[in-house]
């Protein structure tokens, strides 16, 4: 099978298994809101045990965690045997952050004969309860899967390239190539809390990434990274100044080293919105590399500002709009830019643990200088890129999968420039097996 034709297969498979998990949301969400009980009928009805747990329910659909939980104690004084009320009370003191109560119901249901279902989830909260009691925390994730780009080298749509501003035909690999690769990710965190009523914290983390192609060598990628930072609660806002190293090999060669520093602002401006604001300075130190000879042009420093805001629409549909600013000089200065940039994420919570979603980016670079070699013309760029996620648990498929999610990824970028050599295209499919682990 051509190339073409497995990504026109491929993306068949993935549009149709986002479509029908999306119907059978869609179809559950229905037929909850057919069934929505109104304050009135629990005022009408203060003693129905099952009137009263099928409304907490709904508050929890609807994000209202402490209205669930005065519900779920309305219905524990009715009916004290209740485990199945017990546990899910349990669940919601968990999520409210009220670890020492949490743990004193999940006892109570542990401590009389249950279902082997009820126990089970009663188990895998205590293990949440544990990890949440402890002071440092460690998390892993590793990453194996591939991808493929009807573009790899991003060879200009036209065809040709601008070579002391006359057009120059492309031929041989030069020409738009498919390529395909596998991937490897791996990284490993630790957190540790520092006291304080606030709850201060102290972090790092260190990550891996390989990717082998399959036809063009030049890029095969290869990072190391570190970052090591804080966070601190305050009344207002929560501010982590960060610390950071990446190691970028280029086809087995040392492409560039970077360090960073970084500092972040969190405000939550109610319990469904919170503003960021980030910036990030990177002193880096490109390197001349086999496959760049020229890449020790682009050493210098980076400046990056952004703010984003993030919104919970519904417990199931997460929104998120950011703005950017970008200044990257270079020794060479035809490759110094400024880029201004916008974008937006939606994410749809599944039925199983499932998730959908979808993004757009724009960025909008103005170099400033002219490389004559290419054209008198100093250089503007508008680029977009428009994604789209697909994951699954994988212990639906398995329990023996547990902590293993598979997903399913689609990303098209398409930039214009003023000059013909960086009008180009592509299309990149890939998959994913994420296994992830913290205590």
């Amino acid at each position: 099978m051509a190339m073409k034709e497995k990504l026109r297969c491929i993306g068949v498979v993935l549009i149709a298994a986002m479509t029908l998990s999306a119907g059978s949301a869609a179809q559950a969400k229905g037929e909850s809101e057919s069934g929505e009980i109104g304050f009135e009928r629990i005022l009408a009805a203060p003693g129905d045990v099952e009137l009263n747990e099928r409304y907490a329910r709904e508050q929890i659909q609807r994000g209202d965690l402490r209205g669930a939980g005065t519900t779920l104690e309305r219905v524990m004084l009715l009916a004290p045997q209740r485990d199945s009320t017990r546990l899910l009370y349990a669940a919601v003191l968990y999520r409210l952050g009220d670890i020492a109560d949490a743990e004193r119901e999940l006892r109570a249901v542990l401590s009389r004969p249950v279902s082997a279902e009820m126990k089970a989830e009663a188990e895998k909260y205590m293990r949440l309860v544990a990890s949440g009691k402890r002071q440092t925390h460690f998390d892993a994730r590793l990453s194996l899967g591939s991808s493929y780009d009807d573009n790899r080298n991003t060879a200009p749509d036209s065809g040709t390239r601008l070579f002391l501003a006359q057009p120059i035909t492309l031929n041989g690999d030069s020409t738009r190539r498919e390529d395909t690769n596998i991937q490897l990710a791996a990284s490993l965190g630790v957190a540790r809390d520092i006291g304080g009523a606030r709850r201060h914290s102290l972090f790092a983390r260190v990550g891996y990434f390989r990717g082998e192609q399959t036809l063009v060598d030049i890029l095969d990628l290869q990072a190391y990274t570190a970052k090591a930072g804080g966070v601190i609660h305050t009344r207002w806002v929560d501010i982590a100044p960060t610390a950071g190293f990446d190691h970028v090999l280029l086809s087995q060669s040392t492409y560039l080293r970077s360090f960073s520093t970084g500092l972040s602002l969190t405000r939550r401006i109610s319990r469904r919105c919170e503003l960021a604001a980030e910036f990030e300075r990177a002193d880096q130190g490109f390197i001349r590399a086999p496959a760049v000879t020229a890449g020790a042009d682009r050493r210098g420093d980076q400046y990056t500002f952004g703010v984003t805001g993030r919104f919970l629409a519904t417990p199931l549909d997460r929104f998120s709009a950011s703005l950017g600013h970008r200044r990257k000089f270079a020794r060479a200065d035809y490759l110094a830019y400024r880029r201004e940039s916008i974008g937006v994420d939606y994410t749809r919570l599944l039925s199983r643990g499932m998730f959908a979603s979808a993004g757009a980016t724009v960025d909008l670079d103005r170099y400033e200088r002219a490389d004559k070699s290419v054209s008198e013309r100093v250089r503007q760029d508008n680029a977009a890129t428009f994604s789209l996620l697909y994951g699954m648990p994988m212990n639906i498929v398995s329990k023996r999968l547990d902590g293993f999610t598979g997903t399913l990824g689609y990303e098209r970028f398409q930039q214009s420039s003023n000059l013909t050599n960086f009008t180009y295209s592509n299309n990149r499919l890939t998959a994913m097996m994420i296994y992830s682990w913290g205590i």
